[in-house]
């Protein structure tokens, strides 16, 4: 984690700033040195880029031919239309030119797969070793966090994941300063990776039955009655049974006459 502090022990004067004094003060020793330490530290794309160019001229001046090609390839790695002044004279022109045909239809390539038994690969590809940390990170549709693992260029870098479900992934290449110079996804917006293995329909609904949230109870579910005996050509039935087609009603009350209690006939 030291790229998340070193800007404040540096202080008023980071070292692409020392540097970049030092090389305008012709001290291109003491300039290459602090580039260096400028590429190992928190930064920009852009301050990259400045430290890359920087350090590269600062070993061409020095004679340091083939030290100032490596740095130049580095810098097209990054930024490949990168030029440089031919008013700079051969000391730069002779390395830059170098590093652009050592470079020539090379680009770096950062990769995710998932393999046969689930697992999730990163593998990066780079002409020129800038990268120095390869990290994969994946989880199932919608879970909260990712889990991660972290190797060395080129990896591969693998998470195991279950071959059965489809999973969400990305994966980035950082610098020895911590900063992401090559990307596949993002936290934000991960690439879906389909399942591998493939269940049978009736085992592949159990199981999202079983990962899924219990159904919450239907707001429109008709209120419960009563539990009444209905009449269907004489036969009680009840409430809870099967309609079979007819319309069943509670049967009406009878209503008799009183009784004539006088036993007189008509």
């Amino acid at each position: 984690m030291f790229w998340l502090f070193a800007s404040q022990a540096w202080g008023a004067e980071p070292p692409l700033v020392r540097a970049e004094q030092q090389f305008d003060a012709l001290e291109f020793d003491a300039a290459a040195t602090s580039f260096l330490e400028a590429l190992e530290g928190p930064g920009t794309r852009v301050e990259r880029l400045r430290a890359w160019r920087g350090l590269a001229m600062a070993r061409a001046f020095m004679g340091q031919r083939q030290e100032a090609q490596a740095a130049f390839e580095s810098l097209l790695v990054l930024e490949p239309s990168a030029q440089v002044k031919d008013s700079l004279g051969p000391k730069v022109q002779v390395p830059f030119l170098a590093a652009r045909a050592a470079m020539e239809g090379q680009r770096p390539t950062l990769t995710v797969t998932r393999l046969a038994d689930g697992r999730v690969v990163a593998v990066l590809e780079q002409p020129r070793k800038v990268a120095t940390e390869v990290m994969v990170a994946v989880r199932l549709p919608g879970a909260a966090g990712f889990s991660a693992a972290v190797g060395p260029p080129s990896g591969p870098v693998a998470v195991k994941a279950p071959a059965a479900r489809a999973v969400e992934a990305y994966a980035l290449a950082r610098d020895a300063g911590g900063f992401v110079l090559f990307e596949q996804g993002s936290p934000r917006a991960p690439l879906r990776l389909e399942a591998t293995e493939h269940l049978p329909p009736a085992v592949a609904s159990a199981r999202d039955a079983a990962t899924s949230p219990a159904a919450e109870p239907s707001l429109e579910e008709a209120p419960r009655r009563a539990f009444w005996p209905y009449v269907v050509g004489g036969v009680g039935l009840a409430a809870a049974g099967v309609v079979l087609g007819v319309v069943l009603t509670r049967p009406e009350s009878l209503a008799l006459p009183a009784a004539d209690r006088t036993e007189r006939l008509p």
